[in-house]
């Protein structure tokens, strides 16, 4: 049985404590998270670029879930 920590490895590229953080960074935290998701699915962009479609995959799972925990706090 796979733990948490690889699942979030697998679909994020990182640990679900580290999206957390990116998240709460003061920075992130006061440009928004949409701008966050933005600024994510740039990096995505230009990982698909260098043919790395997995780094690229995840920094798409990264934008989807800063953009759903934004939807969480706003709901």
């Amino acid at each position: 049985m796979r733990n948490n920590d690889d699942t979030y490895m697998d679909m994020y590229g990182c640990t679900h404590d580290d999206l957390v953080c990116m998240m709460n960074n003061p920075m992130n935290f006061r440009n928004g998270h949409y701008m966050l998701a933005m600024s994510i699915l740039s990096d995505a962009q230009e990982a698909m670029v260098h043919n790395e479609k997995n780094m690229a995959r995840q920094f798409i799972n990264r934008a989807k879930f800063v953009l759903r925990e934004w939807r969480l706090e706003n709901d």
